[in-house]
């Protein structure tokens, strides 16, 4: 495995970065750390240097995680993509996936070990996936095939893949930590990607486009 490596912390919480940034100190393969909280200085970083890993928070401002590994495609870029999030959907583990990342990790249950784990296994050139991920896609071995022909920011796939599970607005609002309000223009907003007219149009039309899964 590659030693001295450049790694990407891109996340919008100090927090989390602070924490990947002592984790990371830690270790011996990793030589030089950035840190960046939206996804648009992450793309200025990767223009600007060779970064081995990055750790990609999915949902940040001004530029989300989804675009950031569109950018890592689109300049054929050799950085290993591992996808932070904190929406452990089945849709959201597929939807990555398609994008092609070489990692997961769940914010709600990774810890320092699995963070150190992810990192070693992608750089041997490998995928990480860990125990939900791959319990996923024994269920759905198909669940790759057919990818969304629409595209979504990071937050308005977590309100579609809910609004899918039945959740009203003000369940999702509450579980988002958002307003209603705010939900509602997301809605609207995936109502006139999709070219549907109702909610019950909506799902159908995500399920019918690999967007969310039944």
């Amino acid at each position: 495995m590659k030693t001295n490596i450049t790694v990407l912390v891109a996340d919008d919480h100090l927090f989390m970065r602070e924490s990947l940034r002592a984790m990371l100190e830690k270790t011996q393969f990793v030589k030089k750390i950035y840190e960046v909280e939206n996804g648009q200085k992450a793309e200025e970083i990767l223009s600007q240097h060779n970064i081995d890993v990055i750790l990609l928070d999915i949902r940040m401002p001004v530029i989300d995680g989804f675009e950031v590994i569109e950018y890592i495609h689109k300049l054929k870029l050799s950085t290993k993509i591992i996808a932070l999030t904190a929406f452990d959907e089945e849709a959201m583990i597929f939807n990555l996936m398609r994008m092609g990342i070489n990692g997961i990790l769940f914010k709600k249950t990774t810890h320092q070990q699995e963070i150190y784990t992810a990192i070693i296994t992608v750089l041997e050139g490998k995928h990480y996936y860990n125990e939900k991920v791959n319990i996923v896609l024994q269920s759905k071995p198909d669940g790759l095939q057919h990818p969304p022909r629409i595209k979504l920011t990071a937050r308005e796939f977590e309100v579609i893949v809910l609004l899918g599970h039945g959740l009203s607005t003000k369940d999702i609002a509450e579980k988002l930590f958002l307003s209603e309000h705010t939900i509602e223009g997301y809605r609207k907003d995936i109502l006139r990607k999709t070219n549907t007219k109702n909610t019950n149009e909506l799902i159908h039309f995500a399920l019918g486009n690999g967007i969310i899964s039944s």
